[in-house]
């Protein structure tokens, strides 16, 4: 015999029988912390890019455009880290016992490794 519960008063029935989780709500992915490190780690992975292998043609023209800025403004594209970066600042000066170039940022002095500079060209002087 099956009694079904809905039929018995509510003073009857056992106080001590546990309810439950009631309903499980959706959690939505980005709140699972391990996954979305992961997830994004592989996005940062896809990113990142080739150390780039240049020409001595390529080299010997970033440096002239190098030496022709000394004192002005010029974009930068280079590689660092795995990733392409861009910058526009100040050459202010081609140190050749390290192969590094000091560039001026908006007062703050960044080195970079001549060799990671894979494009250089003349920067706008609005802001200069």
């Amino acid at each position: 015999m099956i009694l079904d519960y809905r039929n018995i008063p509510y003073e009857q029935l056992d106080s001590n029988i546990p309810i439950g989780r009631g309903m499980i709500k959706w959690m939505p992915f980005a709140t699972m912390p391990e996954q979305y490190e992961n997830v994004n780690q592989m996005i940062q992975n896809q990113l990142k890019k080739e150390y780039p292998k240049l020409t001595d043609d390529a080299l010997q023209h970033n440096e002239r455009m190098l030496q022709s800025l000394l004192g002005k403004r010029a974009i930068i594209r280079y590689w660092a880290n795995g990733y392409e970066m861009m910058i526009e600042c100040t050459v202010e000066s081609i140190i050749k016992e390290t192969n590094m170039i000091m560039v001026n940022k908006d007062g703050s002095l960044l080195p970079i490794y001549f060799y990671h500079i894979y494009e250089v060209e003349q920067g706008s002087n609005l802001w200069a």
